[in-house]
């Protein structure tokens, strides 16, 4: 492996954390780290790249973003349930409060920022005709 490769390999590793931990809190985006890993894998190991893609809770967000098809409800529902937590907790503790109004911005900014992404339809079930 090249030096050039290697570092994309690192990197993509980085992303990849930075990715994955972005699913649970709430100020660190998921899928714009989650992308550049796949185009630094892709860059890099071609095996590493597969199985991003093909990882059952990191996949999804770049298939989604690929396809431009938008987040299941379950997605949705769980995106929001964490990140109303993790400000609420923050607005709980903050002993300003102009931080806790610029808390409350952020979260109604996100907030809406997140019902506005298209929701994909549920599979329809086969009537077996």
């Amino acid at each position: 492996m090249t030096l050039k490769k290697s570092f994309y390999f690192v990197v993509g590793i980085l992303m990849v954390v930075l990715g994955a931990a972005g699913i649970i809190l709430p100020l660190l985006p998921t899928t714009p780290f989650l992308l550049l890993a796949a185009l630094l894998f892709a860059k890099s190991s071609k095996r590493c790249h597969d199985w991003l893609l093909n990882q059952k809770h990191l996949g999804p967000y770049i298939h989604a973003w690929r396809n431009k098809t938008g987040l299941t409800v379950a997605q949705k529902r769980r995106i929001g349930l964490s990140f109303t937590v993790m400000m609420g907790l923050s607005f709980y503790f903050a002993p300003i409060p102009t931080v806790k109004a610029f808390i409350a911005c952020v979260w109604v900014f996100w907030t809406t920022m997140l019902l506005r992404q298209k929701t994909l339809a549920p599979p329809q079930a086969s009537t077996g005709e």
